[in-house]
């Protein structure tokens, strides 16, 4: 081999080496909210970023629109270049149930991961969040608590459908305070 090849193939590798070094030493929730900001940066609040493993995450956020508040989730992948947004789901919340609700599939964007179901609790009494699928399995969801006194919560699956299921929102003394059935 000749040394001129020798010192490209050098120049090369640490140059390939530096690269993944900086990618593993990036932090992670910075790089979701830069590619989530990149998407909508005005008035948006990441209210929690769930990671479902080291390459898919989950990141759950609000925005004002003209007065209107908005309560979503964007699901991100991580590559050989980052964090990606392959996809999001939001609605306006209506202010019709003290309790929000919203559906995703993830099949088509998660491996391992079916469903997604979560909302935004818009009564301060509500301290549990329980799910009752079709198919008849409870399942208590996980609650965030963010910016002082806001909640919401969320519940993803794995090979459960959780299309129509029951939302209910229970006070800490186990009282429903809404239920909810789409």
């Amino acid at each position: 081999m000749s040394k001129k090849l020798i010192i490209i193939l050098s120049i090369s590798a640490a140059l390939l080496g530096g690269y993944f070094i900086n990618l593993t030493l990036r932090d992670d929730a910075q790089e979701i909210k830069k590619a989530i900001y990149s998407v909508n940066p005005h008035n948006t609040n990441i209210a929690h970023l769930e990671f479902l493993d080291n390459k898919q995450a989950i990141a759950f956020y609000e925005w004002d629109s003209q007065g209107r508040l908005h309560f979503g989730s964007a699901f991100l992948k991580k590559n050989l270049f980052g964090w990606e947004l392959v996809g999001s789901s939001a609605g306006q919340l209506s202010g019709e149930y003290t309790i929000d609700w919203g559906f995703s599939s993830l099949e088509s964007r998660f491996s391992g991961y079916t469903d997604l179901i979560r909302g935004k609790i818009l009564d301060p009494q509500i301290e549990e969040v329980s799910v009752k699928t079709n198919a008849g399995n409870v399942y208590k969801a996980n609650l965030i608590e963010y910016d002082k006194d806001e909640k919401f919560w969320f519940l993803v699956s794995k090979g459960e459908n959780l299309e129509g299921s029951t939302i209910t929102g229970l006070s800490s003394e186990g009282e429903k305070i809404e239920q909810i059935t789409k």
